[in-house]
């Protein structure tokens, strides 16, 4: 997964000129259309729309994304798997007891000499009616050729790396909530824009009406404005239509039922502009939670080098035991003096002669696994950095057109007055004011775009830096 946190602002916010700062507010604090299917808020205020900041579709996303609940899941199976590494430090006792009944004793064979000292039997039955074996036994592995610190390395540095991957899973999801929280605001904006433009041109169509009754317009003027009418009606159901699936999507990945009502309280304003790409290059080698997983994957393949090299060495052990062992006969249980006890303490050493070449393979697999590692963490590092350039590039591409389209809004929004100033004065055709309607709201649908593109560009720079600092131990605050 080439997948590319906060950034630290080189410059400040991007101004913003009387004109755009009120196109901007008043695409944030125009009413919401409600989604079909919502509950509504009735007289007593039982229930109601759900306000929705980014931050806190931040946070829903973040506690009800499924991936990250498997992630969590690998997490603590990955814990487990570390602390089974190290188990075979401690001391092991097992317990082992036997209870037995026979059903027919077993024999001894005695040789034909002996037989007379038997009463002439050349046979005798051994043991008793019952029989019982049991055994408490501890070993403590003393010295393993490093067996044991390797595999508890490998398996430490492979919950280390699960843990990044969980990071790498999070910040995918905040990228994505991001895009659909925009997607929606945009969408919004467009049905706003949509419905001002089809009010414009049904005010055109009425003061039109009333010239061509008085004779002053043309019906070629009034069937035009007829036709504007006609024509922005189309763009504004597809807005509310793409309003309504960006508004599913935006439900989906935070984890709210399909017909919640969402109220978002934040809306496309413009961003910073990125930092230094040296600076962001560093940060994106420190944050990036993907680079950090492979390297300690690495850590993990260099580990399992060790382990399989330690399978050539020998291993001591220390070894006690006590048995309690007994056989009777006539009752379920023995009598007091028909069970004995031992016990027994030594030291056990085994060394790995001949294998079959079995710790020679592994040494060949491991070896390559830890050389395919190196490589795969290169590769990433590579395509992270690429990543990061390419993103902020965007980012300046989208503010150096940010830019434009604020000039764009004025020049539309100047050339709109005076088209209406030229009608009152009887210098200009309802074909012009038409005209200069429709040029004033393209414009702002650009613009809109241009802040949906800057927000989209700034969350996949943050994407492509990384947010994470540190392994995800529990539960981990993310900085955006």
């Amino acid at each position: 997964m080439n997948l590319v946190s906060s950034i630290s602002p080189r410059t400040g916010r991007v101004s913003l000129n009387p004109a755009l700062a009120i196109l901007i507010g008043l695409l944030a604090t125009l009413p919401h259309p409600p989604v079909a299917g919502a509950v509504q808020e009735n007289a007593g205020g039982a229930s109601g729309p759900l306000p929705l900041s980014l931050a806190e579709a931040r946070n829903l996303a973040l506690a009800n994304d499924e991936q990250i609940q498997q992630m969590t899941e690998a997490v603590f199976a990955a814990g487990a798997e570390a602390a089974g590494a190290r188990a075979d430090r401690l001391p092991r006792l097992d317990l082992g007891a036997t209870w037995n009944r026979s059903l027919k004793k077993p024999v001894m064979f005695l040789p034909a000499t002996m037989a007379a000292s038997f009463g002439g039997t050349t046979s005798l039955e051994m043991g008793g009616d019952y029989e019982l074996q049991s055994a408490l036994t501890m070993t403590v592995n003393l010295w393993t050729a490093g067996r044991l610190s390797a595999a508890a390395g490998a398996a430490d540095a492979a919950l280390a790396a699960t843990r990044w991957q969980k990071a790498v899973v999070q910040d995918a999801v905040l990228y994505t909530v991001e895009s659909a929280y925009f997607d929606v605001l945009l969408a919004q904006a467009s049905v706003a824009i949509a419905e001002a433009a089809v009010e414009a041109a049904s005010e055109a169509l009425r003061v039109t009406d009333a010239a061509y009754a008085e004779g002053t317009t043309s019906r070629f003027d009034r069937l035009r404005a007829e036709v504007e009418l006609a024509n922005r009606q189309a763009p504004l159901i597809q807005a509310r239509n793409l309003r309504d699936l960006a508004t599913l999507q935006l439900r989906r990945t935070c984890g709210l039922a399909p017909d919640s009502e969402l109220v978002l309280t934040d809306g496309l304003e413009a961003v910073d502009g990125p930092t230094a790409l040296e600076i962001l290059l560093a940060d994106m080698k420190i944050r990036s939670p993907e680079l950090a997983s492979l390297r300690h994957q690495v850590a993990a393949r260099n580990q399992a080098v060790r382990l399989a090299k330690a399978g050539r060495g020998p291993v001591l052990q220390m070894k006690g035991q006590y048995a309690v062992q007994g056989q009777w006969d006539d009752d379920f249980l023995p009598g007091d003096d028909e069970t004995a006890g031992s016990a027994t303490a030594g030291l056990a050493l085994s060394w790995p002669i001949f294998d079959g070449f079995a710790a020679k393979a592994d040494m060949g697999r491991t070896g390559a696994d830890l050389r395919s590692a190196q490589v795969e963490l290169e590769r990433v590092t590579k395509d992270r950095e690429l990543g990061v350039r390419q993103t902020r590039v965007h980012l300046l591409n989208a503010l150096a057109a940010l830019e434009g389209r604020r000039e764009s809004v004025t020049l539309a929004e100047e050339a709109h007055r005076l088209a209406l100033v030229r009608l009152e004065n009887g210098l200009a055709t309802p074909l012009e004011r038409l005209d200069a309607e429709l040029a004033l709201t393209d414009a702002r649908t650009q613009l809109a775009e241009v802040l949906h593109n800057c927000n989209i560009a700034r969350s996949a720079l943050t994407l492509a830096v990384g947010t994470h600092t540190a392994p995800d131990t529990g539960s981990q605050e993310v900085q955006r």
